[in-house]
């Protein structure tokens, strides 16, 4: 051994502690990371489809008062399902938007508002719907669609993962 070497060991041996700056000498080197903060408010891409979903429903609404009214109230023919389903859809759509914002679920927003976007298409391929509605009908189809969508992004579902397993946890 060097003399440098021996003389360490020899302050060892006596007690003394080498200079290992801030940290004992068998303590971590990796520093634990803190806990992610838990942000309150939903992200804007959550708002937004919440926001979305529910025009949508009133959108929805509004098309199923018009055919309710134009009918003179015989929906004989199928014409209670084309009222009755978006109507149940819309009202889930809204409780949907609810638990988004709420940091609950974005399953309950994504589902409903897809398949009234669904619907909407169906109605007008099958030709009950969308004769002489022009584009409104096109904000039809797509404020529900564009809602699922953005429901359905990784931003979203993260902040519903953690806002959950915040829940669980305490």
């Amino acid at each position: 051994m060097t003399s440098g070497t021996h003389g360490a060991v020899r302050g060892a041996a006596r007690g003394a502690r080498p200079s290992l700056g801030s940290r004992p000498p068998y303590g971590p080197l990796v520093h634990p990371t803190p806990p992610p903060v838990l942000r309150r408010r939903p992200p804007v891409l959550a708002m937004l489809a919440a926001t979305l979903a529910v025009l949508s429903a009133i959108v929805v609404a509004f098309f199923g008062f018009i055919a309710l009214a134009f009918s003179g109230g015989d929906l004989s023919g199928g014409g209670g399902l084309l009222v009755a389903v978006p109507a149940l859809l819309s009202m889930v759509l809204v409780a949907g938007a609810f638990l988004l914002l709420r940091g609950r679920s974005w399953l309950a927003l994504t589902l409903p508002a897809g398949a009234l976007s669904l619907t909407v298409i169906a109605a007008v391929l099958y030709g009950t719907l969308g004769d002489g509605t022009g584009g409104a009908l096109l904000l039809a189809w797509a404020l529900p669609g564009i809602s699922a969508v953005l429901a359905a992004l990784p931003g979203v579902r993260r902040w519903v993962a953690e806002r959950n397993q915040a829940r669980r946890a305490g």
